[in-house]
């Protein structure tokens, strides 16, 4: 490239990144951490460099390399906030810089990618390892084409991918596996593949500790049996083989074109309207086609095809809507891999179309149509997002832990409604405390166990409870439940009035999930804390 035009780029490529950071800077302003994320930290936080290496990772389902991140961040005195929001910014920054500078993309692609809605909201303002990992992808991606001759950095980034999820041990496994077969095919020698490995040494040995970390990271996050999750996995309405199809003609599309999931559900639990899945699966179809061309062109079917294959193990069993960005980042592998052999162009697809009869022009109007398309849908996700986390609270734990201290009430006590997942309020606003600020049954942890426990245990805690004094407030989900828990807890005061109740929104795409979080009391109470009798709202009559 001319000197002045790789300087031009260059400014180009600045000037986006300066764009794209300060806006994310702007989501991570006003972004109030959810569960996952406090969770996360919390772990990090309270718990033991034992158990956060060896024990919690067999019930949080991935390796414990984002906790200790976070871990040395507090050791640094960073305050919760600070510390999770600047780990995340940090490695957005650097896929960004990789993206921009590093990558073998045109100018178009370089500027399509970050703007896709995972890369632009959903990885990026979100603080979960999900960032790090397609760091870590896009290492692998460019160390790639040197792996025989370099192959240190490029078992590390392997590695790396390890070390952060389950997915990425999939993806990673499915890498080298599919490098091997497609070695074999191509040499037409199984023979010459394993000669290859065997005589080049580093590489061996390299190949062998990676093997052996895998396997150490899969048995120390294999969930165990009185784990949450397999309880869920266990109650799914989907079977394994149709979870298997849905990860390959459901997900692409839901990644880059379409939004018919909930986030409140697993895919493996979701039932969606016939008309929705065929759509999707439409879409996904047109997405493998395209990766097709691209890959035959370049002999690379078995690296398409191989490491979504292992990934799909993975995702037909349980995967989550925020999760469904593992497909970009599958696919940003094979865009990248397949650029590094021969630049991606409209060529790769010109001649097929002519073959049905669309003209070249017709060819680039279209791919120019496609590109509008798709970062129209994916901006105007994540322009959703912003507003929603701009304008509303994403999740009501800091709302919840600012109220309790403007109304200096550290020293009451907050019974905490205590059925799975119902104080999920209560963990998000444990952070901005030093210790759990309620009590409820298993509050020996200020984050969620998920670990099942039986009906025994459980109900020696609710007795231990019934012998507590009368609660100050109770927390819940529902003014309804406050009742359920008094009459379950033989409490006689009725515990009727909302002290505070602030809806939080939590934007996914174009969808936003509502989570209440109340904290109820006595009338008498509420009187002591407003200086007035609750007033219960009332409900007009609507006519019909």
């Amino acid at each position: 490239m001319d000197k002045s035009l790789k300087i031009k780029e260059s400014v180009i490529s600045l000037a986006f990144i300066a764009v794209i950071s300060a806006l994310v800077i702007v989501g991570l302003y006003f972004h109030e951490p959810w569960f996952d994320e406090a969770q996360a930290y919390l772990i990090a936080r309270d718990a033991s460099w034992h158990d956060i290496l060896f024990f919690w990772t067999h019930y949080e389902g991935h390796p414990p390399l984002w906790h200790i991140i976070l871990k040395f961040t507090i050791m640094l005195g960073l305050p919760y906030e600070l510390a999770l929001k600047s780990v995340n910014f940090i490695f957005f920054e650097a896929v960004l810089f990789i993206i921009e500078f590093r990558s073998p993309f045109s100018r178009i692609t370089k500027t399509i990618i970050p703007l896709s809605y995972f890369v632009l909201y959903q990885y990026s303002v979100v603080s979960r390892p999900y960032i790090l990992l397609m760091l870590a992808v896009l290492l692998t991606a460019m160390f790639y084409k040197d792996r025989y001759n370099k192959p240190v950095r490029y078992c590390l980034s392997l590695m790396l991918m390890c070390a952060l999820h389950s997915y990425g041990i999939a993806l990673a496994g499915g890498i080298v596996i599919a490098d091997l077969i497609s070695d074999a095919v191509h040499e037409h020698s199984i023979k010459k593949c394993v000669m290859r490995i065997i005589n080049n040494k580093k590489l061996l040995v390299l190949y062998t500790v990676l093997l052996a970390f895998a396997v150490f990271l899969i048995f120390d996050i294999m969930p165990r049996s009185d784990t949450y999750a397999s309880e869920v996995v266990g109650s799914k309405k989907h079977s394994y083989l149709a979870c298997f199809f849905l990860s390959y003609f459901f997900i692409p599309s839901e990644t880059l074109i379409t939004s018919y999931s909930s986030e409140m559900y697993l895919m493996q639990n979701e039932v969606n309207p016939a008309l929705e899945v065929i759509s999707a699966a439409l879409l996904s179809l047109f997405i493998w086609v395209f990766l097709i061309v691209i890959s035959k062109k370049r002999k690379m079917l078995f690296e398409l095809f191989v490491p979504y294959f292992f990934l799909s193990i993975l995702t037909s069993v349980y995967i989550m809507p925020h999760h469904f960005g593992m497909f970009l980042i599958y696919l940003l592998y094979v865009l990248w891999i397949a650029s590094d052999k021969k630049a991606i162009s409209l060529d790769d697809f010109d001649e097929k179309l002519k073959k049905i009869g669309v003209p070249s022009q017709l060819t680039k109007k279209i791919a120019i149509g496609v590109c509008v398309v798709l970062t129209s849908i994916n901006l105007y996700w994540s322009g959703r997002c912003y507003y929603n986390d701009i304008k509303n609270a994403y999740y009501p734990g800091k709302g919840l832990a600012d109220w309790i201290k403007k109304e200096n009430l550290t020293d009451q006590r907050f019974l905490a409604e205590w059925y799975v997942y119902a104080i999920g309020g209560c963990i998000t606003a444990n952070p901005f405390f030093d210790d759990v600020f309620y009590y409820c049954p298993f509050d020996d942890y200020t984050f969620i166990t998920h670990i099942l426990s039986s009906e025994a245990d459980t109900n020696i805690e609710v007795d231990a409870l019934k012998k507590e004094e009368k609660p100050d407030f109770i927390i819940c989900e529902s003014p309804y439940h406050a009742v359920n828990i008094c009459k379950e807890l033989n409490i006689n005061e009725r515990y009727t009035a909302i002290a505070y109740h602030e809806p939080a929104l939590k934007g996914v795409k174009d969808k936003c999930e509502i989570i209440n979080v109340y904290v109820m009391c006595t009338n008498e109470t509420y009187k002591e804390l407003y200086g007035k009798d609750y007033k219960q709202p009332t409900f007009e009559k609507k006519e019909g």
